[in-house]
């Protein structure tokens, strides 16, 4: 008979070493995490990010304050919190760039540490509950006595790594909704570049990846632990069900994303577009200077004309508001009817500032014209970026005054509606899905505009305001889940980059072959994609697109799974009470 280690036995974590290491674990957990993404890239830790939390959640006592044992929920709190000011820190690092416009560094300093401190907020609900309700101890599962029963540490385990995941899920989707939300770089984003993984998106979106990665690194986190004091005792190494089963998850994710890329893709038209990206500097770009402003306009005149003169377009692109005016100027009716539209045979996609000539509001726009500025279809930006395009609470809250009065003297005003603009090509109608700077990365407001016939998602953006830094890059990563989860393709224009083409699976390379290399605009030497270029090509547009589950039922499967993690957080605590 082998011999059996009581439950007190703990793996081999320096908790008895250095007191502080909980701490310095959990500030790893959040660095290792803000590697997955842009600048670095570093994909791969996604599945292991979680351990040194995670192990410093389970395995470190609360410790007391005050002469009062520390709550573990309370322990759990701050050790999270740690790892998401950490990860926040450093992943939205980019937000101080916003001190060159509002003339101050303080402004982009007080940004970044007010953004880390709210979304820090998420990661330390999350330890709360993985140090409570998500808890495993070594020993978990066991009979009376230490005896093992079959199955019973890994059924344990099960049990632990799906609360867990479920609470990381239900988190991840509220961080998306919670005060306009800001649901960028979730953890399914970090496998941008294994597209094949991620294909599942289209049946639980990729807030649903959130759930499949902390499942699968608490599962392995258990089975190490659970191996290592199988060594340690002199047990036979058992079969570890919490591996298996994560290991037959992650395979079958890897099956269902071939069989996807697989799939016949039916009937297409072909669209022929061209972005034109022209990095205007944003000093430029707002100028006053009405030198400075034609210089702007006759760049975007030269290079339009001199394309569409040369090749046939369906489609050109220039980014958000690239013309420096009011809608309602005559000079801009002007300068697009004699300079750009008149008798070309193609659509122009562009962004602009519009206003409400009866109540003075301001919009941002989206507008597409074709012979003329008569033919405008027009649609007003819904989702507004609070401190870029309004003041939450203007007049109530004096200090958000201060942040950003000087910069937006006037709210933008949201427009209400959800209908795709429309191209027309052979006698067909193709349904444009406009979104305008971050609302791509919106899947709830993207998924209103979904119509049955072919469809293409148009982003027109201008990250100028966070030039030199890995915001263009991450956004654009965040952006391409769209294409997956809805199966439609689409267009990125954006004023420095990143601009492109992705396909409904995705990817920005052309799956038939036509164009080699990837359809981004950028220096084919660096790489650098913060560059005055072009790029055309031709996308494939579904004529009858699929419904994916995703686009029917939407974020169900992540709200579900956090109703789950909170019905198990109320049951813990009402056992507590019953207790007391």
């Amino acid at each position: 008979m082998s011999k059996q280690a009581p439950r007190s036995v703990s793996p081999p974590f320096p908790g008895r070493l250095l007191p502080f290491w909980p701490g310095a674990a959990a500030i790893l957990s959040g660095v290792l995490l803000a590697l997955c993404y842009a600048p670095w890239d570093c994909g791969g830790l996604v599945w292991v990010w979680a351990f040194p939390l995670i192990a410093a959640l389970w395995f470190s006592e609360p410790g007391s304050g005050k002469g009062q044992a520390v709550p573990p929920w309370w322990h759990g709190f701050r050790l999270g919190y740690l790892a998401g000011f950490a990860f926040f820190a450093i992943n939205v690092s980019w937000i101080v760039k916003i001190s060159s416009v509002a003339g101050t560094i303080w402004a982009g300093i007080g940004a970044l540490l007010g953004m880390a401190a709210y979304l820090g907020l998420y990661f330390a609900v999350f330890g709360a509950f993985a140090a409570t309700v998500g808890r495993w101890r070594p020993g978990d599962g066991e009979g009376r006595g230490g005896r093992l029963r079959f199955f019973g540490e890994s059924f344990a385990a099960l049990r632990v790594a799906f609360l867990n995941g479920a609470a990381w899920c239900g988190l991840e989707w509220l961080r998306g909704v919670l005060l306009t939300g800001f649901g960028w770089n979730g953890l399914g984003v970090a496998l941008k570049d294994h597209l094949v993984l991620v294909q599942f998106a289209e049946v639980v979106g990729i807030t649903g990846y959130g759930f499949v990665l902390m499942f699968a690194g608490t599962a392995l986190l258990i089975t190490l632990v659970r191996v290592v004091r199988e060594l340690h005792t002199r047990r036979k190494i058992r079969l570890h069900l919490e591996f298996t089963l994560s290991a037959a998850m992650v395979a079958g994710l890897f099956l269902f994303g071939l069989s996807a890329f697989l799939r016949s893709p039916g009937k297409t038209i072909d669209l022929r577009a061209r972005i034109l990206q022209f990095n205007v500097p944003l000093e430029e770009k707002w100028s006053e200077d009405n030198e400075i402003r034609q210089r702007v306009l006759d760049d975007y005149r030269d290079l339009t004309l001199a394309f569409v003169g040369a090749a046939p377009h369906d489609l050109v692109l220039w980014p958000e508001t690239a013309v420096p005016g009011i809608f309602s100027s005559p000079w801009v009716h002007e300068f697009l009817n004699e300079h750009i539209l008149r008798g070309g045979d193609f659509h122009l996609v562009t962004g602009l500032e519009a206003t409400n000539l009866t109540n003075s509001e301001i919009y941002n726009t989206f507008a597409i014209f074709k012979g003329s500025t008569e033919s405008y279809q027009m649609h007003k930006k819904t989702h507004l970026v609070p401190f870029g395009e309004y003041i939450p609470l203007r007049g109530k809250i004096p200090f958000f005054e201060r942040i950003a009065g000087g910069v937006i003297e006037q709210d933008f005003t949201p427009g209400d509606s959800w209908e795709p603009l429309v191209v027309e090509k052979e006698g067909r109608e193709i349904g444009i899905i406009p979104l305008i700077c971050f609302e791509d990365t919106v899947p709830r407001l993207a998924r209103r505009f979904l119509r049955e016939g072919p469809q293409v998602f148009v982003n027109i953006t201008n990250d100028g305001w966070f030039d030199g830094s890995a915001q263009p890059q991450q956004h654009f990563d965040n952006a391409l889940f769209r294409c997956i989860e809805f199966r439609r393709p689409m267009i990125r224009t954006a004023n420095t980059g990143v601009s492109g083409f992705i396909d409904e699976y995705g990817s920005v390379h052309d799956r038939t072959g036509r164009e080699p290399g990837p359809r981004i605009v950028r220096d084919p030497e660096t790489g650098a994609t913060a560059i005055r270029g072009s790029l055309p090509a031709t996308l494939a547009v579904a004529l009858d697109p699929p419904a994916t589950i995703y686009g029917r039922i939407g974020d169900a499967f992540s709200i579900a799974l956090g109703l789950v993690a909170l019905a198990a957080a109320g049951w813990r605590w009402c056992a507590a009470r019953r207790v007391l």
